[in-house]
């Protein structure tokens, strides 16, 4: 994933929609989110650089 774009201080974001594929038919998995940072940009908090989601085996769609 790249070049998903700046975001704006108080704006919304935009949907990245990901299709994922699994072998079998486990009734959860664990999905890891890293941001990386390039062209100078700076964060000060790195604690919140990466995320990780339980996605359970519901049916539901799932936004964060």
């Amino acid at each position: 994933m790249c070049r998903t774009g700046a975001l704006d201080a108080d704006g919304w974001g935009r949907e990245l929609a990901l299709g994922v594929w699994l072998r079998g038919r486990p009734a959860e998995v664990t999905l890891d989110i890293d941001t990386v940072w390039a062209a100078g940009a700076v964060d000060r908090d790195r604690g919140d650089d990466r995320q990780r989601l339980l996605v359970l085996d519901t049916g539901d769609t799932y936004s964060f």
